[in-house]
């Protein structure tokens, strides 16, 4: 298997993907916020677009193991010094870390909607008695902020494959070496506690029917992640 022809052709079109998103919420919005509708249509494309680009880290991280460094104790009768904190440049873009491991699924009782109401005001107050039912409208200005945080991470993570392959081995050794512990102190693991950055199930964004290009590379690179993970060879 030519795994890194792989990850480029994927990588060369989830780029293409994610500079149309951009421009989408660029040409979308005004003051930092879009419609709804373009909200909600970019979410639909870039929530399978994050968990394909997981899986490109779980195969450009093949092969790769990393050491945890032993933590050594500070020499006695020394003080460390304090750490000055230093301002970024007014021109730097900080871009915040692509999150390598699966959400889970949210599992819960749906909340009761709100029944329609008449409007019965208390004698003396403008409030009413019961609230109303509020409609979502498609072009309801929504912030912008949250598209452009994940699709800058997505974007960098996509030019920097072997940098998240490197975080995705060292928290796989962490969590390696915490199940060593857990076992030889006989403790369970907590509930929160994973080995795999997989979550059980189809990945997030997953379709059965495709309706958008990033579909079909989210099944190939799921396919090829689980294999990759599975090959012992």
């Amino acid at each position: 298997m030519d795994w890194d022809r792989a990850i480029q052709r994927n990588s060369e079109a989830l780029l293409d993907i994610v500079a149309a998103l951009f421009a989408l919420v660029a040409a979308s919005g005004g003051a930092g916020v879009v419609p709804r509708r373009v909200y909600q249509a970019v979410m639909m494309v870039l929530r399978p677009a994050e968990s394909a680009v997981r899986r490109l880290v779980v195969i450009a991280a093949r092969g790769l193991v990393l050491r945890l460094r032993a933590v050594r104790a500070a020499p006695v009768r020394l003080v460390a010094a304090p750490q000055v904190p230093h301002s970024a440049p007014s021109s730097a873009v900080l871009v915040p870390a692509f999150e390598l491991i699966d959400p889970l699924k949210r599992f819960g009782v749906a909340a009761e909607p709100v029944p329609d109401m008449p409007r019965i005001s208390v004698p003396g107050s403008f409030n009413p008695l019961f609230a109303m039912k509020t409609e979502l409208c498609a072009d309801d200005p929504v912030s912008a902020a949250v598209l452009y945080r994940r699709m800058r991470a997505l974007q960098f993570a996509l030019g920097n494959l072997a940098k998240q392959a490197r975080r995705l081995a060292r928290w796989q050794a962490r969590q390696d070496l915490a199940l060593q512990h857990m076992k030889a102190n006989r403790a369970p693991p907590p509930r929160s506690f994973r080995l795999s950055p997989f979550r059980p199930g189809p990945p997030p964004g997953f379709r059965e029917r495709p309706v958008h290009e990033v579909d079909a590379i989210l099944r190939e690179c799921n396919l090829l992640a689980i294999h990759c993970r599975t090959d012992t060879s």
